[in-house]
């Protein structure tokens, strides 16, 4: 009975050590900093929805691209979620700030165009080695 749990225990370890990584570990960190970066957005009123979102966008892009998907469609909820709620957005895509409205609104477009491809990017399937 020991011999066939010391074979079970080999295989397993066989198993394990031929497994490839399932995740690379640029793919999870650049997800844990998109996951941050879009709390921040939340945190920080006017820059976040505007400037934070882009670059939680790029790094849930590289996440996703990267194979960790998990952590960058969380990202892509949030940051969704922000731009619907903040009125910062709204007014910086309306046009209706008369202080730098012009840049502004290229920014709001900016983003609305970036969590596009986002999403878009969730159809993609990462590179196996």
């Amino acid at each position: 009975m020991d011999q066939e749990v010391q074979k079970v225990e080999i295989v397993k370890e066989v198993i394990v050590r031929k497994a490839p990584s399932s995740v690379p570990l640029y793919a999870t960190l650049c997800g844990i900093f998109a996951l941050v970066a879009a709390i921040l957005s939340f945190l920080i009123p006017i820059a976040g929805p505007l400037f934070i979102t882009l670059i939680a966008v790029f790094l849930g892009g590289i996440a996703i691209l990267g194979g960790s998907k998990g952590l960058g469609v969380a990202t892509a909820v949030i940051v969704t979620v922000n731009l619907v709620i903040s009125p910062s957005f709204w007014i910086s895509l309306t046009g209706s700030n008369q202080n730098g409205g012009n840049a502004n609104f290229t920014i709001a477009f900016i983003d609305i165009i970036a969590v596009i491809l986002l999403y878009v990017s969730m159809a993609f399937r990462p590179k196996n080695d």
